[in-house]
């Protein structure tokens, strides 16, 4: 009974650490848990933590839980995981199958670390050409955009804070930018930084938040919300910080293009 409690959870935490909302983990650990023969099964999910508590047909009871400390938003991991436990629901696969493809699921790296921080930089490029900018201006913020992207990567495999990555990156965005603009006035630098600044936002985070809100779990709901609030601020921060000290330096030149 431990071994099949085990790897639901562990199940139930590849979901919430990768960005999945609090009811679908619930309802993955309860299809894995459907199996087995026990009189009763409470699944408790919030942003951080889970709890797993049973009642065997002996009366029983037995209580797992597991801690989330680090929270991502892959996709790619949700839907592998999500074909494993309908697997082992249907019994297509045992518990050791099981619990060695969701450590497989966990350890695999979906993209190399230069294609992340390629892909970061290509799309900021699309987002430039996207937003009315001009060629020279989408091939300028490619490259200003590497190291941070570069450095973004770096910080996440750190573990560290996202509010304090942000600020960072967007100092670093916005130093970047304002150096090409001096070389160049004729780059329109608002929009080589909107385009930088939208890859960075929270989307996923919020829209997951909203659905956790609409799903009756409010204190996920919430956390998930602030957390992608405070994301969003330190972008603010790092790039209103540069620019507050370009201006104050400059006397707001850079307003007159």
């Amino acid at each position: 009974m431990n071994d099949e409690l085990k790897v639901a959870l562990r199940a139930g935490e590849l979901m919430l650490r990768n960005g999945s909302e609090t009811s679908r983990v619930q309802y993955i650990i309860k299809k894995m848990l459907k199996n087995l023969e026990i009189t009763s099964k409470n699944v408790i999910v919030i942003g951080t933590a889970i709890i797993i508590s049973i009642e065997q047909s002996n009366g029983v009871p037995i209580t797992i839980s597991k801690s989330i400390d680090r929270r991502n938003n892959n996709l790619q991991k949700l839907s592998l995981v999500t074909k494993v436990a309908d697997d082992y629901s249907k019994n297509k696969i045992n518990i050791s199958e099981t619990m060695e493809k969701l450590n497989i699921i966990d350890t695999t790296v979906t993209y190399p670390f230069w294609l992340r921080v390629v892909g970061t930089s290509l799309a900021t490029f699309s987002f430039t050409l996207g937003f009315g900018g001009s060629i020279i201006g989408a091939i300028s913020i490619f490259f200003i955009t590497l190291f941070p992207a570069y450095f973004i990567q770096l910080l996440f495999k750190k573990n560290v804070p996202y509010f304090m990555s942000n600020i960072l990156a967007g100092a670093l965005i916005s130093i970047f930018s304002l150096i090409a603009f001096t070389i160049n006035p004729l780059l329109q630098y608002d929009k080589m930084i909107a385009s930088a600044i939208i890859i960075l936002t929270p989307g996923i985070a919020a829209i997951t938040a909203i659905r956790d809100v609409v799903n009756g779990d409010f204190i996920t709901g919430a956390s998930r919300g602030m957390e992608a609030l405070l994301s969003a601020t330190g972008l603010s921060i790092g790039v209103g910080f540069i620019f507050a000290i370009y201006i104050s330096i400059t006397g707001g030149g850079v307003w007159q293009f």
